[in-house]
């Protein structure tokens, strides 16, 4: 009994698509790669291996921060400036258990309240204390920023995936609150203190869940691009242009070409790369000042720095110029359908 080839690669496309479950996006880069394969009467190539980093576990990231002791705190100029309130808040029992964030506004708030109360006492032995303290505490800020960004859960919350899904590409744009936040957070070490409300930051960075998603999904599209555009190149001799070309072959390519990466997958790369450009300042800020440390590096080279990004955006190129490129030696007319 002869089974028809539209059901054949109807049940090729259902099973292909069944392995990956029914996240939109990879459905999407599924069936333009496997009707590629039928069109030129070939089998996909397999999928490149993953290219996401995953983010280093907490012990391997915090940085130690030695504690700083003050004697003379009971001098009554330090209760004008208000440090004396300040430190007795830090050592109580709530203070002494405060989260990452909290931690971190504490410090932020003591470099300014010291810069005020130096400005205000006039006691020679408690300006030596100060400056000696202040000196201490502008050399741990930037480990402390780093120990929040790096160990906080809001944090790793906010930078590893929930799971295993893309960005979905019918989605809205999200999470504009942790947008905000990212990019506040990103300015905390250069702005103002009446400026910033670190503890305001937590909960859209903790419960929007924005950066991980984007990257594993910049990851995915370009791991999905490389694959199928190497899959193109293998098959290319299948295209066969000028007098003896297949126009019926042609045009079957070109009309996936058509509804497949321009209607579906070339929109989604569009939001996947708009989703980056709008938190990328924020990113680059962060990648400037944190302190690093060795495990941290590839993950911050992949994502802060931009390195996949640029992947990502290589993997668009190489994508659309073999398009061009065969659309030319085809000459065949494209419009204004093509971008790179």
């Amino acid at each position: 009994m002869k089974i028809s080839l539209l059901l054949v690669n109807t049940l090729l496309v259902a099973t292909l698509s069944g392995c990956f479950g029914t996240d939109p996006a990879v459905e999407n880069f599924s069936d333009y790669q496997q009707r590629l394969a039928n069109v030129l009467d070939t089998e996909p190539l397999p999928l490149h291996d993953a290219v996401v980093i995953a983010l280093p576990r907490k012990r391997e990231l915090a940085l130690p921060v030695e504690d700083v002791r003050m004697g003379l705190l009971d001098a009554y100029e330090l209760r004008e400036c208000g440090l004396f309130q300040l430190v007795a808040d830090r050592n109580s029992i709530l203070g002494k258990v405060q989260d990452a964030f909290r931690q971190l506004d504490y410090e932020v708030k003591l470099l300014s309240t010291l810069e005020r109360c130096l400005d205000l006492i006039e006691d020679p032995t408690l300006t030596v204390t100060l400056k000696d303290v202040q000196a201490q505490k502008q050399r741990q800020i930037n480990t402390v920023y780093w120990n929040t960004f790096t160990t906080s859960e809001a944090w790793r919350k906010q930078l590893a995936p929930s799971g295993s899904a893309m960005v979905s590409p019918d989605a809205p744009l999200p999470h504009s609150d942790a947008l905000l936040a990212i990019g506040a957070f990103s300015k905390v070490l250069h702005s103002p203190p009446a400026d910033i409300d670190i503890i305001a930051m937590q909960e859209p960075i903790e419960k929007q869940r924005y950066l991980g998603a984007l990257f594993y999904s910049m990851d995915e599209s370009t791991r999905w691009l490389n694959t199928i555009t190497q899959q193109l190149e293998r098959d290319d001799g299948r295209v066969i242009c000028g007098e003896n070309r297949d126009k019926t072959r042609l045009n079957y390519l070109r009309n996936v070409f058509d509804k497949f990466f321009v209607g579906d997958v070339q929109p989604y790369l569009a939001k996947i790369n708009g989703l980056y450009l709008d938190v990328q300042p924020a990113l680059e800020a962060l990648n400037r000042q944190l302190p690093g440390t060795s495990a941290f590096l590839p993950y911050g080279e992949a994502y802060l720095g931009g390195a996949h990004y640029q992947d990502f955006q290589q993997s668009i190129k190489n994508h659309v110029g073999y398009w061009q490129s065969l659309f030319k030696r085809c000459q065949l007319e494209v419009g204004n359908t093509l971008k790179k």
